[in-house]
């Protein structure tokens, strides 16, 4: 990243602390909110913007700040209706305030700008303008993670969150969509539409969105009072309708589990977007790949719509806690098909969940909370969504449903439209259970691996009792977790609870009948092997 004196120090503190990753923070400033100004053209992918940005400071005796802004040309920068000269180079828009400000006051700043998304040639375009499936010209944000900036000058971080007006200009041939909810519509000469969309929440800038194409637009039906809509391309209607067809359904589960709806609408949208979809605060892209061919998967709709919740509403303070965000979804999107599907269950889900994170050729060495992976598209990996969905699941079955529930309801209603860090959820949940998880939570997001277990057992027919010895062969220290034993025959079965924390456990079992079998938790609440001597 890069750095300047000025905030040597504070990188300094950032390092010690241990909780941050390597943006650098502007921790006197903090966007309060953003309203952004674009205008589109067909026969041209260059684009013209305007910026207002509402600042607040935090500091005392304030007197200049940085924007994150690659690939556009800066025409002009004006502080108070003042033009103010500023520097532009190596991604970053540096420029002094009119004056010094105190802490509570808000700085409004007005940049205009143009350019081609993109025009750096490393691939990070920030806006996709490109033609879709069907040869048609369309436009749409692509901001995950930190591109954003590549077309509109912001704090590009998760930390820093602000609210968001869209102001768009397109051909008129066109509909558009944005976040929040759209307050104006109007026709332009030269066959020009311009729309005005309003976000009054606090999101991400990764989640900021907009799309622009020749959409056809159904509804379906409120869920919650919550207005649900797609934007599609017209030849993909059928196809979008089976897809979202459960949407309600999806709503009204996790409003249920979590709390209410975060925002005032859904819109699922078809888009070119180079992931293969992306949460966008109430605005979800799915890629047009995914509408082929029918019948169509349902997939990865409950992922996206639980990142409203959590990634979009409860947004964690750093990338190296995306598991607060990605592990979560993760985790929901399988309890909605576990209640929902009969041919669907849990177990069943989380043991392919688990097979992701052991095939993963890092998952041994890496932990889920990894300070040492810098590259932000690689920390889209299996610690972060399914091995982050097995620490929810884990810790689920140590509190129990009621207790767990109401620690993810209260965890959700405290920082909702908020940063959180892991600590800020640990601390939720032990509340919620009254027990101390820092070291379930040390060891399952700190450290990487999991316990690798080997079972001996036999009956003892003289005391009438099954000699258990459980090994643990990872190579890393051993795991403490409680594990469910059975002991099963026939008809049968008997089901003890043992704290195994040690690499070598040895223990009896008083049972009446000789067990024609021993297993280690086998309803799936542990993510671990086991293997069996014979």
């Amino acid at each position: 990243m890069r750095r300047t004196a000025a905030i040597i120090l504070f990188l300094l503190l950032q390092a010690v602390s241990g909780r941050a990753d390597s943006y650098v923070r502007q921790p006197t400033a903090d966007v309060l909110h953003y309203e952004i100004t674009i205008d589109l053209d067909d026969s041209s992918n260059l684009i013209a913007g305007t910026t207002r940005i509402d600042v607040g400071i935090r500091g005392e005796r304030v007197s200049g700040m940085w924007f994150d802004l690659a690939d556009m040309t800066v025409d002009r920068l004006r502080i108070a209706g003042k033009e103010i000269p500023f520097t532009h180079r190596d991604g970053r828009l540096s420029f002094r305030f009119d004056r010094v400000y105190r802490s509570g006051e808000t700085v409004k700043i007005e940049i205009r700008y143009h350019g081609r998304p993109g025009d750096a040639g490393n691939g990070k375009a920030g806006i996709r303008i490109d033609k879709n499936r069907y040869g048609r010209k369309v436009f749409f944000s692509d901001n995950w993670p930190d591109l954003a900036s590549h077309w509109f000058p912001s704090i590009d971080h998760p930390s820093d969150k602000a609210t968001v007006d869209f102001i768009i200009t397109a051909p008129g041939k066109n509909r558009i969509v944005a976040n929040g909810r759209r307050i104006l519509t109007e026709s332009l000469p030269d066959n020009r539409i311009r729309t005005r969309w309003s976000e009054h929440h606090a999101i991400p800038t990764y989640s900021m969105a907009f799309g622009v194409a020749e959409f056809s637009v159904a509804s379906d039906r409120r869920a919650l009072g919550i207005p649900i809509d797609w934007y599609v391309f017209p030849q993909d209607m059928n196809a979008a309708r089976q897809k979202f067809r459960r949407t309600a359904e999806i709503l009204r589960y996790f409003s249920e589990k979590i709390g209410p709806y975060p925002f005032e609408k859904l819109s699922h949208v078809e888009s070119n977007t180079r992931l293969a979809a992306m949460e966008n605060a109430n605005t979800i892209f799915y890629s047009e790949t995914l509408f082929h061919p029918l019948p169509v998967s349902e997939d990865p709709v409950p992922h996206e719509i639980a990142h409203q919740w959590f990634g979009n509403s409860v947004t964690p303070a750093d990338w190296d806690h995306l598991w607060l965000s990605e592990g979560f979804a993760t985790y929901f999107d399988a309890l909605f098909y576990a209640q929902a599907d009969a041919d669907s269950t849990l177990k069943d889900v989380m043991a392919g969940h688990a097979d992701r994170v052991f095939a993963y050729p890092s998952a041994r060495s890496r932990p889920v909370i990894d300070p040492d992976l810098t590259d932000l598209m690689k920390k889209l990996n299996p610690l972060n969504y399914e091995k982050g969905a097995w620490v929810l699941h884990m810790l689920r079955r140590l509190l129990g449903d009621e207790v767990f529930f109401k620690g993810i309801r209260s965890y959700y209603s405290r920082y909702r439209s908020r940063n959180v860090w892991t600590d800020d959820f640990r601390k939720e949940m032990e509340s919620a259970g009254d027990i101390d998880l820092s070291a379930f939570f040390r060891q399952w997001l700190y450290r990487p691996g999991w316990p690798e277990y080997r079972l001996e057992w036999d009956w003892d027919g003289t005391d009438r009792s099954v000699k258990i010895r459980i090994l643990q062969t990872q190579h890393s220290d051993p795991f403490d977790m409680p594990l469910d034993i059975v002991l099963s025959s026939e008809n049968r079965k008997e089901t003890r609870r043992v704290r195994i924390k040690d690499r070598d456990s040895r223990f009896r079992i008083p049972l009446p009948w000789p067990p024609a079998s021993v297993e280690i938790d086998p309803d799936g609440w542990v993510l671990k092997t086991v293997s069996v001597a014979n």
